[in-house]
């Protein structure tokens, strides 16, 4: 929002005219921290994003009375004569709703929002408080986190929660000099807090930000939240939010920044206006300053009260209406802008595209993007494959000779037919397929009971040479073809396998089932289930009430698990495992000695460098005199890349476990080969489109040494080293 004149005033004499520069390229010496935007949150689910919010500081005139014609200066079209620069040497003060003071119990400044959430149930999936400002450095040094706080609370009475940053970003003006200044944005989850207060009022203050008059930049201060919500009477919608920190500025002169929105699943049919809807959420745009705008696939957006060049106005609004449901209300924010808008015409969104650009972009003011939300309607299947495994003795493990029974369960819960719909399920070398045991339980057009093992008579099989059971199902499946499965259809089938070898404490069998499906229009759609059964489990000395893992934000994984009663514990080991059978130590957590009532425990692991698409976790407890023993083993399913593949263990010494990404259905084969470039084991193998778990069993008699393991794919060789041991 960096004011630039159009007007330079002549100076008398050359060296003054240097001094000037100098001066002037000194005062504007930045120090800029832009963070790429990335995923925050991305689901297809019933449901959809909302973005809400407000300021923190308002313009006030000379009498200590607060300007409100410069506050809602913006309220026709979006464009305003006022701004919170010195050009109208704009005094701005902290706004303070909840009438406290201070930074104790109370507030500094405060201001409140609504939270509106559609009629009928809705259950909170992610919930972010965004905050930003300027701070000069002898008012808040905010390299201190203790500046780097905000409250919350729901409604306008009652105790606030206060919340540190989970992330801040900033961008500092003047470093080192006696006005350095900061710009920042900074957030934290809040999830927890939304699902239990719901929607509503919110009110959040005692942000750090500079007040008073400035300089041309002018101060600014505000916060949003941003919340997806699932709801069961609503359409499906993929539901995509993405943040970042970009500074959009360029002393006056074009700069652009571009953003691809990534992992879309945009409907393979025509769209409407309301099927696709973009949040924004930006700082400091300045309704007095023209000349930044925002981009769609190319396509300049405008609407009522955001101007092809006046995008960033300080407005609140929604479809171009503002938002009035906060106090204050003002049309301007003078710092913060939060505009949603329905993009499903008119700005190049094609039937199937994975992937929208934006761009921000300016030629006179500045201002901070941070926040991006993308809800669009899906019209095609969503199936959900579930799988479970049940022991004949009921006792949740796999033990030596005992039989396992396998469901798959499927449901299309979207709103386009699925078509040619087929199962496999590939078998790991643990067990062993029970013959004559696949069974249709229920489905569409399918006739319950007993499949044969043969191809070519009914809509079952196994291939016995690649292990794999297969299903086709629905409505006119056959012998060759899977069938199609309508919105809301669902089926069931089973199968029976032997455990094979396991004893106390072996690792756990690991298996995933696929289905392949396409839409009206022939895309493909894929969805896994996997199941997981452990080994007798050594009973632990601690009460573990629970034990899970799930995919957190920012690349991460929370392991957590509850205790409700421990005895001379010492440790918990937490490992991980990228096959299911060869773990390693991640962290450890002390344990809590001798208690009797409920304690929680969790980490955060780092998965960033992973390619591995599903990763295990177990717990090891250790006892104070050194004995131990482990908890059942949980998966998380990570998105990989096409052609990634991990090799484990490594080093090896009788057999590998290969985890692979393939792009199609199809039989290919994995080489291994010596340093020499000799070929000493070739095995065909059965890949299906998505991820495949192959194990080699054929290297006990390989020597000791190097070994190159090889997929051909049609881009060229996949290969990775192994060592084998003696």
């Amino acid at each position: 929002m960096e004011k630039i004149s159009s007007t330079v005033c002549f100076m008398q004499t050359k060296h003054f005219i240097v001094l000037f520069v100098l001066f002037f390229l000194n005062s504007f010496y930045v120090k800029s921290q832009n963070r790429n935007f990335g995923f925050v949150f991305s689901e297809n689910l019933r449901g959809g994003a909302a973005l809400f919010g407000n300021t923190l500081l308002n313009a006030v005139k000379t009498d200590g009375t607060i300007n409100v014609n410069a506050m809602n200066g913006n309220s026709v079209n979006g464009n305003s004569s006022y701004d919170n620069g010195n050009l109208d040497t704009t005094d701005m003060e902290f706004i303070d709703v909840d009438g406290n003071t201070g930074d104790g119990a109370g507030t500094r400044n405060s201001s409140s929002a609504d939270l509106i959430l559609p009629a009928g149930v809705n259950t909170i999936k992610i919930a972010r408080l965004y905050w930003g400002g300027r701070a000069f450095t002898s008012q808040f040094d905010m390299s201190n986190t203790g500046n780097q706080t905000i409250k919350i609370r729901k409604g306008t009475s009652g105790a606030y929660h206060e919340f540190g940053a989970a992330q801040f970003d900033k961008t500092v003006k003047n470093a080192g000099a006696i006005d350095e200044n900061t710009y920042y944005q900074a957030f934290v989850d809040i999830t927890a807090l939304v699902q239990q207060q719901g929607g509503g009022t919110y009110t959040v203050g005692n942000g750090a930000f500079s007040t008073g008059v400035s300089d041309n930049f002018g101060n600014y201060g505000g916060w949003s939240i941003m919340v997806v919500y699932e709801n069961p009477s609503l359409n499906f919608n993929s539901v995509r939010v993405y943040d970042g920190y970009q500074d959009i500025y360029n002393g006056g002169n074009l700069i652009t920044s571009s953003i691809t929105l990534t992992g879309l699943n945009v409907p393979s049919g025509a769209l409407s206006l309301t099927d696709a809807k973009i949040g924004v959420v930006t700082w400091e745009g300045d309704a007095r300053y023209g000349g930044d705008f925002f981009k769609i696939n190319g396509n300049l957006f405008s609407n009522a009260l955001n101007q092809e060049n006046n995008f960033g106005n300080g407005t609140i609004t929604d479809d171009g209406v503002h938002v009035t449901t906060k106090n204050p209300s003002y049309t301007d924010q003078m710092g913060i802008d939060i505009d949603q808008f329905s993009v499903g015409l008119g700005y190049g969104i094609s039937p199937n595209d994975a992937s929208v650009t934006v761009q921000f972009g300016t030629m006179q003011d500045q201002y901070f993007a941070g926040v991006i939300t993308f809800v669009i309607k899906m019209k095609d299947p969503i199936i959900k494959l579930s799988k479970t495994v049940s022991d004949a003795n009921n006792n949740g493990s796999a033990e030596a000779g005992e039989v396992l029974t396998y469901k798959l369960l499927g449901k299309n819960i979207g709103a386009g037919n699925a078509n040619a719909v087929v199962l496999t399920d590939s078998l790991p070398s643990t067990i062993t397929y029970v013959s004559n045991s696949l069974k249709v339980n229920y489905g569409p057009g399918m006739s319950a009971g007993i499949k044969t093992d043969a191809a070519g008579d009914d809509i079952g099989e196994y291939d016995a040479t690649n292990k794999t059971i297969i299903f086709r199902a629905g409505n006119g499946a056959n012998a060759v073809n899977g069938g199609f499965l309508a919105f809301k259809d669902s089926f069931e089938v089973e199968f029976k396998v032997i455990v094979n070898t396991p004893a106390i404490g072996a690792p756990p069998i690991v298996n995933v089932a696929r289905l392949m499906a396409k839409s009206d229009a022939l895309v493909d759609y894929v969805d896994d289930g996997t199941a997981s059964i452990n080994a007798p489990v050594v009973p632990l000395p601690v009460t573990l009430t629970s034990f899970t893992a799930n995919l957190a934000q920012n690349n991460q994984v929370k392991v957590a698990w509850t205790t409700s009663m421990e005895f001379n514990s010492s440790r918990y080991d937490i490992e991980r495992s990228s096959d299911g059978v060869n773990f390693n130590t991640i962290a450890t957590r002390a344990a809590s000695g001798n208690s009797s009532v409920q304690i929680n425990y969790f980490i955060y692991d780092d998965i960033i460098s992973l390619t591995a698409p599903i990763v295990y976790y177990r717990l090891k407890q250790i006892d104070l005199d050194g004995r131990s023993s482990i908890s059942k083993v949980v998966s998380v399913k990570l998105k990989k890349t096409i052609g990634d593949f991990t090799v484990s263990p490594n080093p090896f010494r009788n057999n590998l476990n290969i985890n692979i990404e393939w792009n199609k259905n199809e039989t290919t084969v994995v080489k291994v080969f010596n340093v020499l470039g000799a070929e000493v084991v070739a095995k065909n193998v059965l890949m299906i489109k998505g991820n495949n778990y192959i194990a080699i069993d054929e290297l006990s008699s390989l020597q000791p040494g190097n070994y190159i393991i090889q997929f051909m794919t049609p881009n060229g060789k996949l290969i990775k080293q192994v060592i084998k041991q003696k």
